[in-house]
C-alpha cells in the first residue's frame, strides 16, 4: 500500500483527490515506446486513463525530505515560467518499506509529435509549431535556460493550449540546440513545403524580435542552419529558404499554400555562391578608415583582384563610417556583419564593448541614415562555401562576432572545425595577421609574407586589420587567397594615417583610438 501526500499544483488550486490518485496508481503499467504518446526516459513509469496521467519518477533516489524539497524548488520553478499545465500536480509516494517517488499528475495531453503527424491541418500544425516556439524562446530570454527540444516533451490540450511535459531545463546555449531542432523538423516532417516554411520563418521571425527585442537573433540562426545536414534537394531547398526568410524577412513574399515542394523546380544555393576566379582578397576590421580601405581596394583593382569578402567591423573606433559602406556597396564585395557593425545597426553595445567603444559606436550612430543602418543589420554573420568558412570572431562561438582567436582559444578553435568538416576558416577581430593550423595533431602558428597551407588540415586564417592594424605597424593590412595553391599573401600598404587621425581628433572621437593607430597597438 502506498501513502501519498499532495505537494502542491501550478496553479496553488486543488485538482485531485487522494481516492483518485490511488486508484489511478492502481493500474497497469503504460509501455513506453518511441514513436507512441508516451515517450519517457529510463526509470519513468506512467499511469494513465482517459483524462489523467501519472508519471513517477522512479530514477530520482530520494529520501521523503530531499523529494519535497525537490519538488517544493521544481513547483516554485513552474510557476515561475508558466509552460506547464496549471493542474500539474507533485506527489510524494511512501510505500510500506519506507521507499519515496517522486511522481506528478496532470490532465492527459496530446503530445506533438503525434499530433504533428497529419499533413492535412496545415494550419493547426503551424499554430503549434509557434507555440513551441514561443514557449522555447521566452524561457530561454526570461530565465537563461532552455526547454528540452524534442516534441514528444511538448503537448496540446483539448482547448488548444501547447504546454510543456518533461521536468527539466539545460544551460541556455545561444539558439545552438534551437537551430538543430529546425533542421530536425525539416528532415523529418514529410509535408512541409515552401508556403509553410516562409510561413513559418517570418512567425519564427516575430517572436524573435517581440521576445528578445533585437534583429540578430533571426541571423545566428541563419548561420546555425547554414551548416546543417539534408538528405536531398528538396530538404537542402526548404532549408535555404528558411534561411533566406531569417535573413530578409521582408522579402520573403506570400507563396500560395497550394503549391508544394514536390512540384516546385529546385533552385540553385544562393547562400553558397561560389566565387569564379583564382584570387580572393580577405579584407577584415576596416573601422570606418576610408584612406586605408581606399588604398586597399585601389591596388586589388590595379591587380585585377576583383573577388573579396570583408570579414565584419566595417564601422567603428574611425571617423568615415559612411564613405566606407558606400565604397564597399560599390565594390561588390561579400561582407559579413561583426560586432561593432551589429552594434552601430541596432544601437545594442551591451556586450563585448569598452566604455571608448560604445563613446565611438553613439558618434557612428549619428553620422549613418537608416538606410546605411539596415544595411550593416542585413550582412549575414557568416558565409559558408565547399572550401572555406567566414565569420568575424571564431568559428566556434555561437554569437559569431564576440569570441576571438588568440593563443588560449585556437586549439579549441581548431578542434571545432575537425569535429565539423571545416578545413579552412577566414576571420578578423583579433587583428593580428598571421594563421593557426593544424596537420593531424601538430598544431602551429605562422606569420610571415607567404604562407602555403597545402600540408594543414585545419586552418584559421586572420588577414590583419585593414583600418587599425595591432601588431606594432601602421601600415594598413589585408591577404589574398590563391586558391589553387593553397597560399596566403599577407599584405601592407604605407598610407596616409596621420589624416585619420586628425579627422579622428577632429570629431572628437576617444583619443584612445588615435593612439592605436599612432603605435599600431
Amino acid at each position: 500500500m502506498w501513502t501519498i501526500e499532495i505537494i502542491g499544483a501550478v496553479d496553488g488550486q486543488s485538482h485531485y483527490e487522494l481516492p483518485y490518485i490511488t486508484g489511478l496508481l492502481a493500474t497497469d503499467l503504460q509501455a513506453l515506446a518511441v514513436g507512441t504518446a508516451f515517450v519517457g526516459r529510463p526509470g519513468t513509469l506512467i499511469y494513465t486513463n482517459a483524462s489523467d496521467v501519472i508519471k513517477v519518477r522512479s530514477d530520482l533516489e530520494l529520501t521523503a525530505s530531499q523529494a519535497r524539497d525537490w519538488m517544493r524548488r521544481t513547483l516554485q520553478k513552474e510557476r515561475q515560467l508558466a509552460v506547464h499545465h496549471p493542474f500539474k500536480t507533485w506527489l510524494l509516494i511512501t510505500g510500506q518499506d519506507a521507499t519515496s517517488l517522486v511522481a506528478s499528475i496532470c490532465p492527459r495531453l496530446e503530445p506533438l509529435h503525434i499530433a504533428l503527424k497529419s499533413a492535412s491541418e496545415r494550419q493547426r500544425n503551424l499554430v503549434l509549431l509557434t507555440a513551441v516556439f514561443e514557449l522555447y524562446l521566452t524561457v530561454a530570454k526570461t530565465s537563461g535556460e532552455k526547454l528540452d527540444e524534442g516534441l514528444s516533451n511538448f503537448a496540446v490540450s483539448a482547448e488548444g493550449q501547447v504546454y510543456y511535459l518533461d521536468d527539466e531545463y539545460y544551460a541556455w546555449d545561444g539558439f545552438v540546440a534551437f537551430s538543430i531542432m529546425l533542421g530536425v523538423f525539416i528532415r523529418s516532417f514529410f509535408w512541409f513545403d515552401v508556403a509553410f516554411i516562409e510561413e513559418l520563418g517570418r512567425n519564427l521571425v516575430r517572436l524573435l524580435r517581440g521576445v528578445f527585442q533585437d534583429t540578430e537573433c533571426q541571423h545566428v540562426i541563419a548561420g546555425q542552419l547554414q551548416s546543417m545536414f539534408m538528405p536531398n534537394e528538396t530538404k537542402e531547398h526548404l532549408l535555404q529558404r528558411l534561411i533566406e526568410v531569417l535573413r530578409h524577412p521582408s522579402d520573403a513574399k506570400p507563396t500560395s499554400t497550394s503549391t508544394s515542394l514536390l512540384s516546385t523546380v529546385i533552385a540553385p544555393k544562393a547562400a553558397k555562391r561560389q566565387a569564379s576566379g583564382r584570387y580572393l582578397a580577405l579584407l577584415a576590421d576596416i573601422h570606418a578608415n576610408y584612406p586605408a580601405l581606399t588604398c586597399v581596394l585601389d591596388y586589388l583593382k590595379a591587380e585585377h583582384i576583383n573577388e573579396g569578402i570583408v570579414l565584419g567591423d566595417i564601422v567603428g573606433y574611425g571617423p568615415e563610417p559612411k564613405a566606407c559602406i558606400e565604397r564597399l556597396q560599390e565594390c561588390g564585395f561579400q561582407a559579413i556583419k561583426g560586432n561593432h557593425d551589429y552594434g552601430a545597426a541596432t544601437g545594442d553595445t551591451a556586450k563585448g564593448f569598452s566604455r571608448e567603444a560604445k563613446m565611438a559606436i553613439d558618434w557612428t550612430i549619428g553620422q549613418l541614415s537608416a538606410d546605411y543602418r539596415q544595411w550593416l543589420n542585413d550582412l549575414p554573420v557568416s558565409i559558408r562555401q565547399e572550401d572555406w568558412y567566414a565569420v568575424h570572431g571564431s568559428p566556434m562561438d555561437p554569437d559569431y562576432f564576440y569570441a576571438y582567436v588568440y593563443t588560449m582559444t585556437y586549439q579549441d578553435n581548431l578542434d571545432y572545425m575537425q569535429q565539423n568538416g571545416m578545413g579552412l576558416c577566414f576571420h578578423g577581430h583579433s587583428h593580428i595577421p598571421g594563421i593557426f593550423a593544424r596537420r593531424k595533431y601538430n598544431d602551429v602558428q605562422k606569420t610571415g609574407q607567404i604562407i602555403s597551407l597545402a600540408a594543414y588540415q585545419q586552418a584559421l586564417v586572420c588577414p590583419g586589420s585593414v583600418g587599425q592594424p595591432r601588431n606594432g605597424h601602421t601600415d594598413t593590412q589585408f591577404a589574398i587567397y590563391d586558391k589553387e595553391l593553397r597560399r596566403l599573401s599577407f599584405m601592407q600598404l604605407p598610407y596616409d594615417y596621420q589624416s585619420v587621425i586628425a579627422k579622428m581628433r577632429q570629431y572628437h572621437l576617444p583619443e584612445a583610438f588615435a593612439l592605436r593607430m599612432l603605435h599600431g597597438r
